[in-house]
């Protein structure tokens, strides 16, 4: 159950991320990007459902329901009283898929120079 608590807590996390309130404090301009938050969200969200430690039975989407309901608990509480503490995981993250997308298309820039035969 734990487990379920922590797994949708970082789902919760990511969805609080690409709501409008906190995208302006995240600097997150580009509807790809929210875009990605939510899908990977919703991966995890669903990566839980599945890690629930539970035959697949009702047993499951119980203990499921029970542990985001937690977590969602916690998320909206930490959420109102710091929320930029909350998402700094989030903004680490951007930071990072930043810079290896900027890495990656400034080496892409980068010609190879051939000898001309003429």
């Amino acid at each position: 159950m734990l487990e379920t608590v922590i797994i949708t807590a970082i789902g919760w996390m990511l969805l609080a991320a690409s709501a409008f309130r906190f995208r302006r404090d995240l600097a997150i301009t580009n509807p790809s990007t929210v875009r990605a938050l939510r899908i990977a969200a919703g991966a995890v969200l669903a990566v839980a459902l599945m890690r629930c430690g539970a035959p697949v039975t009702g047993e499951r989407i119980v203990r499921f329901l029970g542990g985001s309901s937690l977590s969602a608990v916690v998320m909206v509480m930490t959420l109102s009283i710091a929320p930029m503490t909350a998402l700094r995981l989030v903004a680490v993250l951007l930071a990072l898929a930043r810079w290896i997308r900027q890495s990656q298309s400034s080496a892409r820039s980068v010609q190879p120079r051939t000898a001309s035969f003429r």
